[in-house]
This record gives structure tokens, C-alpha cells and sequence, in this order.
């Protein structure tokens, strides 16, 4: 931890030491009435020249508003304001950007009775890919972004809030802009700074390799000298309360930006799962209840950054983010086992001490080397430390409870990447990107268990070693104005080593060589309709703590453990969507290699049962969906449906008659009044064969009220799994276990968050780029 702190303060000193630059390009304006008083809401739309086709479309707040990344060109604006005329102007943009000063004149029509509708939906889709409006109040009344991604189709939050799942595409990177982030930079971000969230299911291949999806998230952008700090607090009552408190500021001097969070979670998290299964050659037959009553977790969470923009769009950041995690959390299990004519009841308890330390920093250097050439590099650290001290007691059919073992288990990692990235416009039609990044991770997991019961003591100290090297190169632009087209590859080299502390060889020593290519091309079939056609290779590497020894004590003959064997998962993609305005027909085939999931098998050298990540064969599944947004007046509907296939094989496993099953999502959303709104929605899987597992069918369903006192003060009531049906049945049979059980979710829940907001930036204007690539990894 002192190399964290070491750097965490490296990094405060280095934003001293910065100063000024220019702004970067937007298009933004001032809008006030023949008084100079701010108009205070309105609609604001860019055309192009001829006034046919909408390319913007923004709300004007407070006399303000603001488009980022606006394209040279010629284009018509037009600004609407109840009770002012409409103001319309022809616009020519050149690359620096442009403020407009609009004046609007009071519109004279006397009205007897004024009624304001929203029909604009704040979910649109786009060859394929999701796009959120964030300041809806809908969402923005949120103050955590990862209830935020809840609320979208396809997208599912682990109950544990450590992991983020897109529904056939698994989990997803998170880039900031351009810039890539981790789940804990993501977390700490302030709804109330983005705009935009937008779900990309067939990323380029400028994105790393490791991900099928892409979240990318737009932050609002800073115009002005000001101060901003919202103040968000929920108090949320799940089987246990739960109360999140974080404030984030941002300070703008006008030339260049600072921004940071705080954040205080106090958390009461609850688990339960219960499993039976035999193992026929062995005669034995084990049903297990585990059960986490209150896990008390305290969270803080907390960063700085700098922004300091350079000419001609370049820029120079730093970003530092710090996670502390304690957890206390006993654990109570009740277990039946039988083997032959054995019986035997056994009470377990678990006491639990965790804590989880987490660090990361970079650096970012941008800048326009040449007239048509621009540079981009950067490098991170980041680290991860895990510690759990264990006492385990069992209570063998009613003689009374006996300490068994005593364990103390430390796991920590550090990483360190660097990136170059050029990017040459070769014409206004093509583009051509290439780059390369090194990276270096190294980790340690020393466990120590006392058997008390038989005076023994064994110690493991394990070693991880991983080297990643990557190039890319990729070419983009537009053919005729009929064909939008973006193919590439990538290239990467990884080696792994792990081992036994002294031991006398090996436990993985691999060295791969692997080319990721990928093609999008999008046909422009009119104005109102597009055909997307994809093809994509991927792979997702396992999280380093699942290559790890650490393990888990469920019962006397359970044991939960991480596989220091796990291969990467290889996928093969080929996708098609069909867009015809707001509604789409999409499809898509995928073939993955070494796909992991959790799966019990019997260890005969441990004499036990082991549950723990394994690759099976291979996997493979298609899905047809179709997407149909919808708006009236105040009332505006997202619904999409998809059928999936989905088959999971094994050699080792009992395949199962695969069969095809539903995904369905839908969301209302109504607008009471002016500063009001109600939601309601939810989604559903069908039950499901997927090859070797069978799942069960679920249906969930939210609601929620936001309102608006003030103008700076936001509340919200959200209602979450109502019939609490978020509870996940599986069953198998592999290596010889036929196992069946549930995994019980903590979701049902009623929250109240309230926010307020002080000072008045319009948006925060800042750039970071996470350069390591195996960051969402380190956990």
C-alpha cells in the first residue's frame, strides 16, 4: 500500500503544477429573453443545410446549451421556447467550434390554456447498438450509474454489484468517451455528469480484444468559469438496509478542470444459496444450505483528476481512484451427507473477516503531431489486495459445536501498462488507426490453514506472472455515401507463468499467439433505413483472483476454489441488424472455445467436492430479437423481444435436449405535470436447456417516481423486484456429479435517494483514458 499512497500523492503534485489552454470543440450558445433573462427550458435542433434530415437534438436548460464533436459543415440551428418565436439561422462550423449569443422575442399570441408534452423516448437504437439519454429524470434522478445501467434491455448487475453482464455477449468494457475505465471508476462517476450511455454490441477494432460489447459512456461538457458539487444520498431497504452516501465536485477555470468524488457505503448485504448433488461412483449423496444473514460491508470510495486541455484537441489528465472495502460477515450452513450407510447432520459456522484495498492511476498525453496525425499515450498502475482471516466450527449431528480450522488467506496484485496509439486521416473519407501496448501483472496468494482438530498445518504461497503484448491497425471511412465501413486486426502475445513457491516446476507455463480481426460495415439503404453486417473474433480472459489457490470453506466435504488451469475463452461472431428508424430486426451467431463456468466435480486426492470455474468444450447459440421504441405525448414505451439458442457442450457432461427460449424487456414511462415522472417495466427469461444446464424461468418487474422540488432538489422512490423473482435455479451432471440448485438474489427492494445540487457548471469537461487493458481483471 505505500507504493499506492506514494502515487496517489505523485499524482496530486503533478496537477499543481499544470496550467492553462484552450477549449475544446463544441458548439454551444447563450439564449435570452429582449431582458437579458435566461430562457429557462426549450428545444434546441441542428439540421442540415437543407433543412431535411435532424442531426442534433439537445434541451435548452437555463439559458444554455451545448453539442460536442460536431462535424465541419454547413447546417441550419433552430432554438423553441414556449411563449417566444422561434429563432432559425443558417450555421457554418468550422474546426474550431462556435458560441452563439441568441436573443428570443416574446411571442404575443395570447393563450387561454398551455399544455406541455415530452415525446421524445430517452432510449433510441441504432444498427444495433443502445443508446440512453441520462439527463431524463427517469435516470438521472438515479444516483448510482449502475442502477442506472439496470433499468437498460439486455443489461443484468450481478446482486453483488461486482460485475456487469450483457445478456449473449458476457461482460462488456466501459470506456469513458474514448477513454477506457474500470467498474470502480465507473461506480464512482455522478449520474447527474452524464449524458449519454450507449451500449455497443459490435464494437471496432480499435477496442481491445477482451470484450464482445462495449458500454460508452458520454460525460456532459464544462463551457463555463464555475463550481459544481451534487450531493446524493439513498437509503435503500432490501432483506437488510443498505444507505449510500457520495458527493462529487468539479471546478472549471474555463481553461482547465478538476474533478473528484467521495463516497460512504454502508452496506448490509445478504446471500443465500442452497444446492444438492451425488456422486453415484462414489455412493455419496450431500444437500447443503448456506446462508450470509448480514454481511456488514463498509465501502469508501474516492479520486482526483486533472484535465488540461492542449491545442487542436489534444490534452494532457491524470486520474487517480482509491476503493477500501471491510467485510464482516458470518456464515451459518446446514448439510446433509450420506455415503453407503453413513448419515450425518452438520451445523457449520464461518466467521468471516475480509478486506479489499484497490488503487489505480494514470496518465494521459494526447496531441496533434502533424496536420493529419495524432498521438496518444499513456501508462497506469494499478493494485489489488485481498486479506481473509476464517475460523470454521462444525457441529456433527447435535454434539455441540468444535473449532475445526483456523485460516488466514492474502491475495494481492499489481499491474502496470503502457499505450501508443496513432490515428492519420488519410482523407476526409478514410481513416487509418494503429498502435500497440505493453502490459505486466504479477500476483501472490499465500494461504495458511490450521486443522485444529488434527495439529496440522499446511502453508501454499503461489505465484502469477502474465505478460501481454498487443498491435493493432484499422481502417475506416465511407464509400459513395452508401457504405460506412471500419475493419481491422489485432494482434496479441500472452505468456503465463504460475507456480508453488519452491517447488520444482511449473504449475502453467503457456505462451499464445492469437489475431483478433473484425469487419463492420454499415449500407445506407435510404434515408430512413440501414443494414449493419459484422464479423468479429474476441476473447475473455478469466479475472487473475479465479487463477489464484484461494478458496472457500462451505462444509466438511464442499470446498469452493479458484482453478489455476483456466484457459481464455475464444468467440467467433457474426451479427446482422436491420434499422428502420427507431425500430430494428437484429441476429446473430456466435461459437465460443474454452467457455468457463462454475460446475462441482469430486477431487479424490482431497477426498471432497469442489466447486470452482472449469472450461468445457466449447459452446455455441443464435438469437433473433426485434426492438420497437414508442412515444405519444407524455407518454413514451421502449420494448424488445429475442429468441435465443444457446447450447453448452462437454465430453464429461450429460448433454441435455438444448432448446430454444425467450428474453423479453419493456419499459413505460410517463411524464405528470412538469417536474414528475413515473416509470414502470421489467423483464423476463423463459426457462431454458442450454446443453448441459437447465435453467428456470424469471420475471422481474420495477417501478419508480421521481420528482423535481426547486430545480435543485431531486427525489425519487424506485420499487425493485417487486415479486422478487430474481432467484437463479440450475441444474447438471459432469465429471460424474448430478447437481441442482439456486442461487437466491437480494433484489427485491424499496429505495428513496434524494440529491442535491450546489453551484452551476453546465457539464464537465474531461478526458482520461485507462491504458490497461486487463483492468476489469483485477479482482
Amino acid at each position: 500500500m505505500v507504493l499506492n499512497y506514494l502515487c496517489f500523492l505523485m499524482s496530486h503534485c503533478l496537477i499543481i503544477s499544470f496550467s492553462f489552454a484552450q477549449t475544446p470543440n463544441v458548439v454551444s450558445g447563450k439564449v435570452v429573453d429582449e431582458n437579458g433573462n435566461n430562457i429557462a427550458i426549450g428545444d434546441v435542433l441542428v439540421y442540415d443545410a437543407k433543412q431535411k434530415n435532424l442531426m442534433k437534438y439537445t434541451q435548452l436548460i437555463n439559458g444554455s446549451f451545448a453539442f460536442d464533436y460536431v462535424e465541419e459543415g454547413n447546417y441550419y440551428i433552430k432554438i423553441s421556447a414556449l411563449g417566444y418565436g422561434d429563432y432559425g439561422k443558417e450555421l457554418l462550423l468550422a474546426k474550431s467550434g462556435v458560441a452563439l449569443q441568441i436573443i428570443l422575442k416574446e411571442d404575443v399570441t395570447a393563450l387561454e390554456e398551455v399544455e406541455i408534452t415530452v415525446s421524445k423516448n430517452p432510449i433510441t437504437f441504432k444498427n444495433g447498438n443502445l443508446k440512453v439519454d441520462v439527463q431524463n429524470p427517469i435516470f438521472s434522478s438515479i444516483p448510482d450509474p449502475l442502477n442506472v445501467l439496470s433499468k437498460l434491455p439486455n443489461v443484468q448487475i450481478a446482486a453483488n454489484r461486482e460485475s456487469i453482464t450483457i445478456i449473449g455477449k458476457g461482460n462488456p468494457l466501459i470506456y469513458l468517451g474514448g477513454q477506457r475505465i474500470n467498474l470502480e471508476e465507473f461506480a464512482s462517476l455522478s449520474v447527474d455528469n452524464i449524458d449519454t450511455i450507449e451500449l455497443i454490441n459490435n464494437p471496432s477494432s480499435k477496442y481491445e480484444a477482451d470484450g464482445r460489447a462495449v458500454i460508452l459512456v458520454t460525460r456532459k461538457r464544462n463551457l463555463v468559469e464555475n463550481a459544481k458539487v451534487n450531493i446524493n444520498e439513498t437509503a435503500s431497504f432490501r432483506r437488510n438496509f443498505n444507505n449510500y452516501l457520495n458527493a462529487n465536485g468539479n471546478y472549471s477555470n474555463g481553461k482547465w478542470s478538476l474533478q473528484s468524488n467521495l463516497a460512504y457505503n454502508d452496506l448490509g448485504h445478504w446471500e443465500s444459496n442452497t444446492f444438492a448433488f451425488s456422486i453415484p461412483k462414489e455412493d455419496v449423496f450431500l444437500d447443503y444450505l448456506v446462508l450470509i444473514p448480514l454481511n456488514n460491508r463498509k465501502q469508501i470510495n474516492w479520486g482526483l483528476g486533472f484535465f488540461h486541455p492542449l491545442k487542436k484537441d489534444g490534452y494532457l489528465s491524470i486520474n487517480t481512484t482509491f476503493r477500501l472495502q471491510t467485510d464482516a460477515s458470518p456464515i451459518e450452513t446446514e448439510t446433509f451427507f450420506k455415503n453407503r450407510e453413513r448419515e450425518d447432520t452438520i451445523l457449520t459456522e464461518t466467521a468471516n473477516n475480509q478486506t479489499k484495498d484497490y488503487f489505480s492511476g494514470n496518465f494521459n498525453y494526447s496531441k496533434q503531431i502533424a496536420t493529419k496525425l495524432n498521438l496518444f499515450t499513456g501508462f497506469q498502475y494499478s493494485s489489488f489486495k485481498q486479506t481473509l482471516d476464517t475460523d470454521i466450527s462444525n457441529n456433527f449431528n447435535g454434539i455441540g459445536f468444535n473449532l475445526d480450522q483456523e485460516r488466514n488467506q492474502t491475495y494481492q496484485i499489481g499491474s502496470l501498462a503502457l499505450r501508443l496509439d496513432l490515428e492519420y486521416n488519410v482523407s476526409d473519407k478514410l481513416k487509418w488507426e494503429f498502435g500497440t501496448n505493453w502490459n505486466e501483472a504479477w500476483a501472490d496468494a499465500f494461504t495458511k490453514i490450521q486443522e485444529i482438530s488434527r495439529s496440522e498445518e499446511n502453508v501454499i504461497d503461489f505465484d502469477y506472472k502474465e505478460r501481454l503484448y498487443s498491435g493493432y491497425t484499422s481502417l475506416s471511412g465511407t464509400l459513395k455515401k452508401w457504405l460506412n465501413y471500419n475493419g481491422g486486426v489485432r494482434i496479441e502475445y500472452n505468456q503465463v507463468k504460475s507456480d508453488i513457491e519452491n517447488g520444482d516446476y511449473h504449475l502453467v507455463n503457456r505462451k499464445n499467439t492469437y489475431a483478433f480481426p473484425r469487419l463492420n460495415l454499415n449500407f445506407k439503404l435510404d434515408s430512413t433505413k440501414t443494414l449493419s453486417v459484422n464479423y468479429a473474433r474476441s476473447i475473455s480472459r478469466p479475472n487473475f483472483s479465479r487463477t489464484s489457490s484461494i478458496s472457500a470453506y462451505i462444509n466438511p466435504y464442499l470446498e469452493g476454489s479458484s482453478n489455476v488451469n483456466l484457459l481464455p475463452t475464444l468467440t467467433n461472431e457474426l451479427t446482422a441488424n436491420f434499422q428502420w428508424k427507431g425500430k430494428s430486426i437484429n441476429a446473430s451467431y456466435f461459437r465460443n472455445a474454452n467457455p468457463m463456468y462454475f460446475t462441482i466435480r469430486y477431487d479424490e486426492i482431497m477426498d471432497k467436492a469442489i466447486l470452482s470455474p472449469v472450461n468445457l468444450n466449447n459452446e455455441s447459440g443464435f438469437n433473433v430479437g426485434i426492438t420497437l421504441p414508442f412515444s405519444y405525448k407524455k407518454w413514451t414505451s421502449t420494448n424488445t423481444i429475442t429468441l435465443n439458442y444457446n447450447k453448452i457442450e462437454d465430453k464429461m457432461a450429460t448433454l441435455g435436449e438444448t432448446n430454444p427460449y425467450i428474453y423479453a424487456y419493456s419499459n413505460q414511462q410517463f411524464r405528470i405535470g412538469k417536474d414528475m415522472m413515473i416509470s414502470f417495466g421489467g423483464w423476463l427469461l423463459s426457462k431454458r436447456q442450454e446443453g448441459i444446464f437447465k435453467r428456470n424461468s424469471m420475471v422481474v418487474l420495477d417501478t419508480s417516481i421521481t420528482k423535481t422540488f426547486f430545480k435543485r432538489f431531486n427525489c425519487a422512490l424506485r420499487l425493485n423486484d417487486i415479486t422478487r423473482g430474481m432467484n437463479f435455479e440450475e441444474s447438471y451432471a459432469i465429471n460424474g456429479v448430478e447437481a441442482e440448485g439456486v442461487y437466491f438474489a437480494d433484489a427485491k427492494e424499496i429505495a428513496f435517494s434524494i440529491k442535491y445540487v450546489l453551484g452551476n457548471v453546465k457539464g464537465v469537461r474531461f478526458k482520461n483514458k485507462d491504458v490497461d487493458e486487463n483492468l476489469k481483471r483485477i479482482r
